[in-house]
């Protein structure tokens, strides 16, 4: 399995490479894929600059690369060196308070963040103190229109990038409007390059997924899983090693990268594998709800037995295990040590473990008698159930995975 990416040129008024643009594909074809925007960044930064970083990818220059809402709220820009780094906002983004707090946060920071395709709205007024690239699409927008919009913004610290110029015409009157960066095939065409991609088990990285969302991190417990995916431990490794400083000693072990990134950042990167894998083959849905599943459990626990909480976890991300990897779940389980009420539970529906995955089927087929009467054998109201399903939801959905 081969992983792929295009960059594309970005020029200064000498016509001179300063910058490429990265952009996302699933090919060797040179087209950007049928993919969600979300998906796509995701996987461009999990398959490619995490493993081979900016250095080779765009020659040590800095890299242009679009990162979706979702993407920016979940601090997925936050993985990622400042150094030579441009954070696109794509243009069907809506501004909302929680993106700009968070625009705010990455400019304070020290990262630099682009507009990409800009149509002035006053709903992107506050953000302009904090931008430092607007990018035009002379595709879509009018030399006058961009004239307009460089003399409004000419009172912030904003450099201006015109994309998809195509003629020497087309890049002379940019200039002459005040346009410092170019972007085009005037220029060039992007450049495909292509690596081998490197795919982590994915019954790792569920096992990862438990373990980083227990309170008090284990490290010895995560550095066990780590060692037994070469490929997950390559790809940390080579993560933060892109990441140190040139002149100092390379990380070599899963403690020292421990340290190196802490908790929070550590949690993100095994997040951002697992939601890069789950488009390789398999629906995200079933990602989605499986993580919402041991969210469900875990919550449910915490109200009637917290000692179980973290089984409980364990039993909800592993429900459906036989559907994401086609295999029998009994024979995926003799693969993991998982204790007998788990192993029943996932097996048979059977024990306090059992009613809580039933009661959560039932809300997923929206069967509401039943619930009550999981409820019963659990002890919680439907109403308690109701609140706890619908908080998993939203954990689930702004942590883990989206669609």
């Amino acid at each position: 399995m081969y992983s792929f990416i295009a960059r594309q040129p970005i020029l200064n008024t000498q016509k001179k490479v300063i910058a490429y643009e990265l952009l996302f594909r699933d090919s060797a074809e040179n087209i950007f894929p049928d993919i969600d925007s979300d998906d796509a960044t995701k996987k461009l930064v999990s398959d490619n600059v995490l493993n081979v970083g900016f250095d080779k990818i765009a020659d040590e220059k800095t890299c242009y690369i679009n990162f979706s809402k979702q993407a920016i709220l979940q601090q997925l820009p936050r993985l990622l060196s400042k150094n030579n780094l441009v954070i696109e906002l794509l243009e069907d983004i809506e501004p909302c308070e929680s993106l700009l707090e968070e625009v705010i946060a990455l400019h304070r920071l020290g990262y630099q963040l682009a507009l990409d395709d800009f149509h002035y709205h006053t709903q992107w007024l506050p953000y302009l103190p904090y931008i430092s690239i607007i990018k035009f699409d002379i595709r879509l927008s009018s030399f006058e229109e961009i004239r307009k919009v460089i003399a409004f913004t000419r009172q912030y610290d904003i450099k201006y990038l015109a994309e998809k110029v195509e003629t020497l015409d087309e890049f002379e009157q940019a200039k002459t409007l005040g346009v410092e960066m170019f972007q085009g095939y005037f220029f060039s065409r992007p450049e495909i390059f292509k690596q081998k991609a490197l795919a982590p088990s994915q019954l790792v990285v569920l096992e990862l997924l438990n373990e980083i969302a227990k309170p008090d991190l284990n490290f010895n417990r995560i550095e066990g899983i780590f060692v037994r995916d070469v490929t997950l431990s390559y790809k940390l490794l080579m993560f933060v090693n892109k990441q140190i400083k040139s002149n100092a000693k390379p990380i070599a072990s899963f403690k020292q990268a421990a340290v190196y990134l802490g908790e929070q950042q550590l949690k993100k990167f095994i997040s951002l594998v697992a939601t890069s894998l789950s488009k390789q083959d398999k629906p995200s849905e079933l990602y989605l709800m499986s993580v919402i599943r041991a969210r469900f459990c875990e919550r449910v626990f915490t109200e009637v037995n917290p000692n179980d909480a973290q089984q409980a976890f364990l039993t909800g991300l592993f429900s459906l295990l036989d559907s994401l990897l086609d295999q029998p779940l009994t024979a995926l389980l003799a693969e993991v040590q998982l204790n007998a009420a788990i192993t029943q539970a996932l097996t048979e529906r059977q024990g306090p473990l059992g009613h809580c995955l039933n009661c959560i089927e039932h809300f997923e087929h929206g069967r509401w008698q039943q619930i009550s009467e999981s409820g019963q054998l659990i002890g919680l109201k439907q109403e308690q159930l109701a609140q706890i399903y619908l908080e998993s939801l939203s954990w689930a959905k702004t942590f883990h995975i989206s669609e």
